[in-house]
């Protein structure tokens, strides 16, 4: 079933017909339920409730700031900041790392693939290597702190390491890879930043009009959460708490233009993106009780109370998030790691997070920057990515690496 499950997310087709990724997740995991491989209780305990409604909590807050205008805005200064395809590229790129190392990745990329998109529609680009830039650009950013994305925060809670604890040592390594990320894209990009591609209509987007008071309510409730994030530890706060609180607040915002203007916020939160995660963490259950956790570890000498080095522990974790996702991995990796190695918990949280670029699967940005492409006729291809992701995702890795052994020594 595991393997099932993941061809299906990788090949997206049965038969010509093609299958949502949140459909092969909510399929494997029934079929876990149903065959015995997972009993009920055993995937109840296992799908991480707080990662779906951080997710919520970030998709209410996203769809308020459309419906406000948002986008409106930030498509307009993007296009008069960088004029040009590449240049264009290159700012999307930093906008995102940098929102991304202060705000939920995931969220980030609900907000910027419309904008991306929208800004080439004007430009008459293709698409694609900007779709690829935002989620690129977004996996690597978030490796900067514990509130970038789920797994940081997943790491952060179960080896209790704070805020600064963990930005101090990673910040520079992002800041590295972020360069060469935008190198390599640029240089593997070069000859279709350089075409021109009409396949957005002009019926794609419709523009909204800017609600500057409620706009600037939401802006603020941003900015709160943002903070709240950062002080999340000493607070005693969890991230999923000030996400939905944020989300919810935001909604009522909006409700006070009228009543559909909350239908809108709801109708535009990805409930395919948390069946997804529902049916992937359904699927993980099943993938521990049947023994194939212990198993992989084995393959890379973990397990049994083995304490493994980072270059191990970075292999593990790269080829365990492509097949399970960064999310899951972490959780399932986490429970072999002693609590008191704090390079060891870094190399997790980070090495996780960069190798979700290296397939379309590998992390959730991915998945919810192809399923909004597809939503409007673009179609990313699981295996030509792969001549992309690959390189990208290894060479970060690789840097990311012997910048840990480096961290290790003087620590």
């Amino acid at each position: 079933m595991f393997v099932l499950t993941y061809s299906l997310i990788a090949v997206r087709k049965v038969n010509g017909r093609r299958i949502r990724t949140w459909t092969a997740a909510v399929l494997g995991g029934v079929l876990m339920l149903l065959l015995g491989v997972v009993t009920p209780s055993e995937a109840w305990d296992y799908i991480n409730f707080e990662v779906i409604l951080q997710l919520a909590g970030m998709m209410m807050l996203t769809a308020s700031l459309q419906y406000c205008g948002f986008f409106e805005i930030v498509v307009d200064f993007l296009m008069r900041r960088f004029d040009g395809r590449r240049r264009f590229l290159s700012g999307v790129m930093a906008i995102t790392a940098c929102l991304s190392a202060v705000m939920l990745n995931d969220a980030v990329v609900l907000i910027f693939t419309p904008i991306v998109l929208r800004c080439c529609q004007r430009m008459r680009a293709d698409p694609v290597p900007y779709m690829v830039g935002v989620f690129v650009s977004a996996n690597i950013g978030s490796a900067a702190t514990v509130v970038g994305n789920p797994q940081n925060a997943l790491v952060a809670s179960m080896a209790g390491i704070g805020f600064l604890d963990y930005s101090i040592r990673v910040i520079p390594l992002t800041v590295i890879c972020m360069a060469v990320a935008m190198l390599m894209m640029r240089r593997m990009y070069g000859g279709r930043l350089d075409t021109d591609d009409a396949s957005l209509s002009g019926e794609t987007f419709h523009t909204r009009e800017v609600d500057k008071y409620r706009l600037c309510a939401v802006l603020a409730v941003t900015v709160t959460a943002l903070v709240l994030f950062a002080l999340s530890v000493p607070l005693g706060l969890r991230i999923y708490q000030i996400a939905l609180a944020a989300g919810a607040v935001s909604l009522i915002i909006v409700l006070t233009d009228s009543m559909r203007a909350g239908g809108y916020v709801i109708r535009h939160v990805d409930w395919s993106i948390l069946l997804f995660f529902t049916g992937l963490f359904v699927v993980i259950a099943g993938a521990v009780s049947s023994g194939l956790l212990d198993s992989m570890s084995e393959l890379f000498g973990m397990g049994d109370g083995n304490v493994p080095s980072i270059g191990v522990l970075s292999g593990f974790s790269t080829v365990l998030a492509n097949l399970v996702s960064n999310v899951p991995s972490v959780m399932l990796i986490g429970q072999l790691l002693p609590e008191g190695d704090m390079v060891l918990w870094i190399t997790l949280a980070v090495t996780s997070t960069f190798a979700g670029n290296l397939t379309l699967i590998g992390a959730a940005a991915n998945i919810i920057v192809e399923d909004e492409g597809e939503k409007h006729g673009i179609r990313m291809d699981f295996f030509r990515y792969l001549r992309v992701g690959i390189p990208i995702a290894v060479i970060t890795i690789v840097i990311a690496t012997a910048y840990l052994y480096m961290l290790d020594i003087l620590l």
